[in-house]
């Protein structure tokens, strides 16, 4: 459970965030089925891995689970990187938002995202998408 509750811990602000755009923007995160991203105009897709999951001392080892979260902004091609842009400043804002929070758990879970890293811009060939793409480090602790 403690994994699935980092997870939703990033997870479901990002996904209620791009729900509250005009027009509601769709979010899709790590082994959920994609559909044909052709027939979509703009979506987001959310990369969360875990890397160093324990901190051994010499007394115990301490929970503290860090990993990358890898955010990617599709839109239309064509038209420049201003909606990009304003769709992953939805995730910068969404994240910082967190960050200034950290010391209250949510759902037995505490965390804080690191510096970001983007955005990056990219012109995808053979797709009729824009890609803007930011990543950031994240440190959780589950406390239940």
């Amino acid at each position: 459970m403690t994994l699935q509750a980092i997870r939703r811990f990033y997870e479901a602000p990002l996904i209620t965030a791009y729900g509250a755009l005009t027009p509601a923007v769709p979010v899709y995160v790590d082994n959920q089925p994609l559909p044909d991203t052709t027939s979509l105009s703009e979506y987001v897709l959310l990369r969360l891995s875990f890397g160093l999951t324990t901190e051994p001392t010499i007394a115990n080892s301490y929970d503290w689970h860090r990993g990358s979260l890898v955010i990617e902004v599709y839109s239309a091609k064509g038209v420049g990187p201003g909606r990009g842009q304003t769709l992953i400043q939805t995730a910068i804002n969404t994240l910082t938002a967190m960050n200034a929070t950290q010391g209250a758990a949510v759902n037995s879970v505490r965390g804080s995202i690191g510096s970001i890293v983007g955005p990056s811009f990219f012109a995808l060939e053979g797709t009729p998408h824009y890609l803007t793409r930011m990543s950031t480090a994240f440190q959780a602790r589950y406390t239940a």
